[in-house]
């Protein structure tokens, strides 16, 4: 499930106004305070614009900061990914087709940082699980 993933103009605008206007308080680092969220429609990635998913008991997921693993500096992959599978309860009823996940730093609300598209979109139905399997979520900056 390696998404062709984009950037919000909310993240860059962070990243840069952190790195050249040494502004600490636009950017502060969410570590565990990440979550993954499922979208079934995305108007506009840059700017975070989606519908998100709202089948019966959907959450967004908390991967911890342990729970990401980072290319080492020595190559030249500027990717993390999931070290562990990321599961979201099972449907109770409602049915939704999937065509995104997203990353966002809140587990309601929050900014979103990235949004990619899932290689295929995934009906979810009554008593389907999610799952995101391990190594399978990369995000990667070009």
């Amino acid at each position: 499930m390696a998404t062709s993933n984009a950037a919000t103009t909310y993240l860059e605008h962070a990243v840069l106004d952190f790195i050249f206007k040494n502004n600490s308080e636009s950017f502060t680092t969410p570590g565990d305070s990440i979550y993954i969220g499922l979208a079934t429609a995305v108007s506009d990635p840059e700017a975070g614009t989606l519908t998100e998913a709202t089948f019966t008991n959907y959450a967004r997921q908390q991967v911890t900061a342990a729970n990401w693993t980072l290319a080492s500096g020595a190559t030249d992959a500027q990717t993390v990914t999931n070290a562990s599978n990321i599961e979201y309860p099972a449907s109770g009823g409602t049915t939704e087709t999937i065509t995104h996940a997203f990353v966002v730093d809140a587990l309601s609300g929050g900014n979103i940082m990235f949004i990619g598209a899932l290689d295929a979109s995934k009906t979810i139905a009554s008593g389907d699980i999610f799952r995101i399997n391990a190594g399978n979520l990369t995000i990667e900056l070009k």
